[in-house]
């Protein structure tokens, strides 16, 4: 019993750290540069411990992952920046530029590509933090080609993102306390299962 107490306490608290340290290194990037890169770090450190490697210090590796992707992270954080500006710009002069007749499959079409996009940046993520020291279009392509490698994986990741979005919007102090953390590991966990499968770890 004591030792099932202590494991669930251990967890809870590397959650909480984890979450900590992904906010502070979120303001010391200053948001906008930050946040790519404390969220590669948040991955890495996730990935580590889901190897079984929980005995790494969480502060120090975490300084390090942040340091070293940090130039890396903002470069493919700002290439899918441009991608979501396009979607959006693309969604608002719909009406403007098409028959009404076609509308509705253009915002299918619009809609499909966002998901795409949008499950490819998420699992930017788990790529950097599985796959090191690549080329930024190497991280882009393996992003996007994962998607569409495991369906039914992506599929659960846009299941969880729904489900997280409403978790975090309905019990925020939970967010604040281990959110990001637990969005993460859930993440990191789907997309290794692959990459432990098809690659060495």
């Amino acid at each position: 019993m004591n030792r099932m107490i202590f494991a669930v306490t251990d967890v809870i608290y590397r959650f909480i750290v984890l979450n900590i340290l992904w906010l502070v290194f979120l303001v010391v990037g200053l948001g906008i540069f930050g946040f790519m890169p404390a969220t590669v770090a948040l991955f890495r450190s996730v990935r580590e411990w889901i190897k079984g490697e929980t005995d790494l210090p969480l502060f120090r590796s975490f300084l390090i992952y942040y340091k070293t992707d940090f130039i890396s992270s903002n470069l493919i954080g700002a290439l899918f920046m441009i991608l979501f500006y396009i979607i959006y710009v693309n969604a608002s002069f719909v009406s403007y530029f098409y028959d009404q007749a076609v509308h509705l499959y253009i915002y299918i079409a619009i809609f499909s590509i966002g998901t795409i996009i949008v499950l490819s940046f998420l699992n930017t993520f788990s790529v950097m933090a599985h796959f090191k020291h690549q080329k930024t279009i190497r991280y882009f392509k393996s992003a996007i080609g994962l998607v569409f490698a495991r369906p039914a994986m992506s599929l659960l990741q846009l299941i969880w993102l729904v489900a997280y979005i409403l978790i975090a919007i309905n019990y925020p102090k939970l967010f604040m306390s281990i959110g990001i953390s637990v969005f993460a590991y859930v993440l990191m966990s789907l997309n290794y299962s692959i990459f432990k499968k098809y690659h060495a770890v």
